[in-house]
């Protein structure tokens, strides 16, 4: 995208800044009164011209004041504005928030409605990619003699419980077997390796065992739930897009919630926002969906520390605060990070 001048940049940046707070057309006489410009009126309303005719700026209608495009809110993100650190206060409630989960869901649970509280938008959390975690332990517990549930811990601090109902009685001694054959070859390892180790490990095993080792393998190369290797998304504050007259029509507030219940779309709505940059921003018209033409998201990756990755952001309006959303969720991302470490005891 061409650079502009000081003075057009300036003049962009004033108008972005005043619609995002006012959520009303811009007007050379408002530029002129509020903002050091230096100029007049008439060389403001020159340049605003000039910048309309880029593209940067429109008009909603006749003889109103000028509103950002898509184009107008990039180069904004781009070149005029930088992260605005959170206030010292926010930061630390944020950390006492997420510190001390009982486990990854209720961390990414309470991640989510942090983020939303922040930004007063929809809050978006993906799960760690459970084919880039590692499994840390399989406890076997027998319920009845064709029953044990299988609870499998991977290092993300991720916890799932999968009920194994096998053809033929176990004894309690045979289950423990089990428990340490795969706790023995299969711990540390990638739950993308995971699952072929435990079946080998069942195709040579005695035969009172074999079926149960063969039934956790297949409990784990399931993927514990959620979407495409195992991503699981939180959503939070979906109510603030419906309530907070950020959109024009109705018709707009239902397209942006039934998105938000689409599981795959947000996953790769993320993964695209994140491909050329982290944090990454697009903005309407950069999004896949024309029916959020409306929006813009903000997000960011997190890390866990066993290298697993996952990520975070949020939907909101292209009228958004970007410098504020922008620094509330690459704090989410590092208070998450800190907190996902005392989780797992730094695994």
């Amino acid at each position: 995208m061409p650079a502009l001048d000081e003075r057009k940049s300036a003049i962009l940046k004033a108008i972005v800044q005043d619609y995002v707070r006012a959520g009303e057309p811009v007007g050379s006489k408002r530029l002129v009164e509020d903002h050091s410009l230096g100029v007049s009126a008439a060389t403001v309303r020159s340049d605003m011209a000039a910048l309309e005719e880029a593209g940067f700026i429109t008009h909603p209608h006749t003889s109103a004041g000028r509103v950002p495009t898509d184009k107008g809110y990039r180069y904004f993100v781009d070149t005029l504005t930088a992260a605005a650190p959170l206030q010292p206060e926010q930061a630390a409630a944020l950390e006492g928030l997420l510190l001390g989960s009982s486990d990854l869901e209720d961390l990414l649970r309470r991640t989510s409605s942090a983020l939303s509280r922040l930004t007063r938008f929809a809050a978006l959390v993906v799960a760690p990619r459970l084919d880039r975690s590692r499994l840390r332990h399989v406890e076997l517990v027998q319920l009845a003699p064709t029953s044990v549930m299988a609870v499998v811990i991977v290092d993300t601090g991720r916890v799932e419980k999968r009920m194994l109902d096998l053809d033929a009685p176990v004894a309690e001694h045979d289950v423990q077997r089990a428990r340490h054959a795969v706790n023995e070859a299969a711990a540390g390892l990638r739950l993308d390796q995971a699952p072929d180790v435990i079946a080998g490990v069942a195709s040579g095993a005695p035969t009172e065992v074999r079926p149960l080792v063969d039934a956790v393998a297949g409990a784990v190369r399931s993927g514990i739930g959620g979407g495409p290797s195992g991503e699981q998304v939180f959503v939070g504050g979906t109510a603030n897009i419906a309530g907070a007259g950020y959109f024009d029509r109705l018709e707009q507030v239902k397209n942006v919630v039934e998105t938000l219940e689409e599981q795959v779309v947000v996953l790769q709505m993320l993964r695209d926002t994140l491909a050329e940059g982290d944090p990454g921003v697009r903005i309407g018209g950069e999004l896949p969906l024309v029916e959020l033409a409306a929006c813009s998201v903000v997000a960011a990756r997190y890390e866990t520390a066993g290298g697993s990755a996952g990520s975070l952001g949020v939907l909101g309006p292209t009228r958004m605060d970007y410098p504020r959303t922008l620094a509330a969720v690459q704090a989410v991302a590092s208070s998450l990070e800190k907190a996902l470490a005392e989780l797992t005891g730094g695994a």
